[in-house]
């Protein structure tokens, strides 16, 4: 989940658009100083010279000695974003400032980093596939002082980040066919109640789901303390977790890939409903309640064989 490593490749020198224009006006100051042959003009393009080569040399040593490695504190998801956190460290004796992190399309300034001293920044990646997947390269360059050049390079973490499959919410829908009916008053003659609605059972649920009751109405105590109720209900023992079960039949004619966007999606529901769960996977199996153990499922269903390409 983390790495650290030196610089791989370096980046060519190269004039910001500042950069570009201090060069433009050195230029007519330098044939100014031709044409009139005045000694002043001469020493001073000189001097606004020398400053674009200090600027290069600043910057380079901003970005020279120093040592990043990446991790990531939770799991990443396929196809979202994630922050990595990246440790920048300067292992040279002087300061190193203005440093420009930048992971794909994301960057952060550094603006002061001590000898001797790391500091953390967080940027966002978003991978595009689960299973075991390197960081891309880190991007760090600088152009203190002045802005006029830009220097640094890659830098090659090592890391090797798990991330686990993106939830499809749309699958389970198709695969669990809900139908949500609008509740309506239903009367049997002895009684009436609310019609909440129904919908098909989802393979590996648990019997705890399932809400019913067997009342005798002529029986004495029908009070509105339903508590009193004389009902029917299952045993603790049998009123288990939902489960999923790599191998159960409903889930057959899905691809390896769907099938772990779907267990994932089902995995996230049971986290926000706080309920409890079962997954059995080829050689693994987990269960927990909520949040409780869903790193672990996560980690599991990251890293089922064979991994995309």
């Amino acid at each position: 989940m983390s790495g650290g490593r030196r610089k791989v490749r370096k980046i060519r020198a190269r004039l910001s658009l500042s950069g570009w224009i201090y060069v433009l006006l050195n230029l007519v100051l330098g044939l100014a100083a031709v044409n009139s042959n005045n000694n002043v003009l001469f020493l001073l393009t000189s001097l606004l010279l020398s400053l674009l080569f200090l600027s290069g040399l600043t910057a380079l040593y901003n970005v020279s000695g120093l040592n990043i490695s990446a991790r990531s504190n939770k799991i990443p998801t396929a196809q979202r974003p994630n922050l990595i956190e990246i440790s920048v460290k300067n292992n040279k004796r002087l300061t190193s400032v203005v440093l420009d992190v930048s992971l794909e399309d994301q960057s952060q300034i550094i603006p002061v980093l001590r000898p001797r001293t790391s500091i953390d920044v967080f940027l966002h990646w978003t991978p595009e596939r689960r299973g075991k997947v390197p960081l891309p390269y880190i991007k760090m360059t600088s152009s203190f002082p002045f802005g006029f050049v830009v220097r640094g390079g890659y830098f090659d973490t090592g890391a090797v980040i798990v991330v686990a499959p993106a939830p499809d919410e749309n699958l389970v829908d198709q695969v669990f066919a809900k139908n949500e009916n609008q509740s309506e008053i239903v009367s049997t003659g002895q009684g009436h109640g609310e019609w909440k609605g129904i919908r098909q059972y989802r393979p590996g649920e648990g019997m705890s789901n399932i809400v019913w009751r067997r009342l005798d109405w002529q029986k004495p105590g029908m009070s509105a303390d339903s508590s009193q109720w004389p009902a029917h209900s299952f045993a603790p023992e049998t009123s288990r977790s939902l489960f999923l079960d790599w191998d159960d039949q409903a889930y057959q004619h899905l691809g390896i890939e769907k099938r772990l966007s779907l267990f994932r999606a089902v995995l996230d529901e049971m986290v926000m409903s706080n309920t409890s769960w079962e997954l059995r996977l080829p050689k693994v199996r987990a269960a927990g309640v909520g949040k409780l153990n869903f790193e672990q499922a996560l980690w599991a269903l990251a890293l089922i064989e064979p991994f995309p390409e």
